[in-house]
């Protein structure tokens, strides 16, 4: 079931989210920033061969996540392509956030009110503001046990009283971690004076990422189950963790097992495509992710360079050390 809240239907509280300059710009200044921003943003997302519209909103959400997270305490845990893509520093970029609090929300207009208000700070004075004016409420239980209560968030940022981006928030109330977070520096994507002294941000760890991701690879679908998955971009995403990111063996295994069984999952015991239209498909599709690696667009080429890494979790041959991707070995 859905439910859909406009703004007149919002908290009163902080309805429109706005931030409190200390000393707002003028309009002929917001828009020299506006037109400074938008001509680096537009060199950057040239010089990385992506489109403008990806850079720019993960420029956006850098400062928004610089306000959620200015102070250490703050009951939200990044998950999603944002919490790969601050890890790799490049690549997987996303049109939305996704959030879940550390603990349930008693309501999902509380959350979004202390979102509007950890949002309305601006982090060393940059000149945004923050409108979160719409929320469709999820309350159907989905089928692995994490929770039964979701909401999408409209948001835009304002420059100068003008719309400089617009996004999506996903927020959940689900919290399936048996570890401590892990704290990612914030890297800016461009260098820029609002984007000075950015924070660590809690996601979550990688082995739940890359275990999410191998079992999302392996799911079946339709209505008799047996249709495989077609989402090349999970094999990117396994693609791009084992070439750059050092992870647990230990705690990749728990976490692996715990996700097959709560998706009622027998995994293989090596990486496979998980279909036969893979072999076409993939590399289709991969030739399209920004900033993927072209070496891995081919299909056999990609499930061999996980196989190096995952065969021996999968197999269950290897259940402890840490995977070093920059020897492209156990340690």
């Amino acid at each position: 079931m859905q439910r859909i809240l406009t703004e007149h239907e919002m908290p009163q509280a902080g309805r429109t989210g706005k931030s409190t300059m200390a000393e707002p710009l003028t309009q002929l200044e917001a828009n020299r920033l506006r037109q400074s921003l938008g001509t680096k943003l537009a060199s950057e997302a040239k010089s990385r061969g992506v489109a403008a519209d990806p850079i720019r909103k993960q420029y956006i959400f850098t400062i928004f996540l610089s306000r959620i997270f200015q102070d250490s305490d703050a009951p939200w845990v990044l998950l999603g392509g944002n919490a790969l893509l601050i890890r790799t520093g490049g690549g997987r970029f996303t049109l939305d956030v996704d959030l879940a609090r550390e603990t349930p929300w008693t309501s999902t207009d509380d959350a979004l009110s202390e979102l509007r208000q950890l949002s309305s700070r601006p982090h060393h004075g940059d000149p945004f503001e923050f409108e979160l004016y719409s929320m469709t409420i999820q309350r159907e239980a989905d089928p692995y046990g994490y929770g039964t209560e979701t909401a999408k968030v409209k948001a835009r940022a304002l420059l100068g009283g003008r719309e400089f981006e617009s996004f999506s928030i996903d927020l959940t109330t689900r919290r399936h971690l048996d570890a401590p977070v892990d704290h990612v520096p914030l890297k800016p994507i461009i260098d820029h004076e609002t984007l000075k002294d950015l924070p660590s941000i809690p996601t979550i760890p990688i082995e739940h990422h890359l275990a999410d991701k191998i079992c999302a690879l392996y799911e079946r679908h339709g209505r008799d189950g047996h249709e495989a998955s077609t989402r090349y971009r999970d094999l990117a995403d396994i693609v791009r963790i084992v070439a750059a990111i050092p992870f647990d063996a230990a705690r990749l295994t728990t976490v692996l097992g715990r996700e097959a069984a709560r998706r009622q999952l027998t995994l293989p015991n090596k990486v496979h495509a998980p279909s036969e239209d893979w072999v076409v498909g993939f590399p289709r599709s991969a030739a399209g992710f920004a900033e993927y690696p072209r070496e891995y667009w081919d299909l056999n080429a990609a499930v061999t360079f996980c196989s190096t890494c995952l065969d021996e979790i999968l197999n269950a041959e290897r259940t402890t050390g840490t995977w070093d991707p920059a020897r492209l070995s156990w340690q």
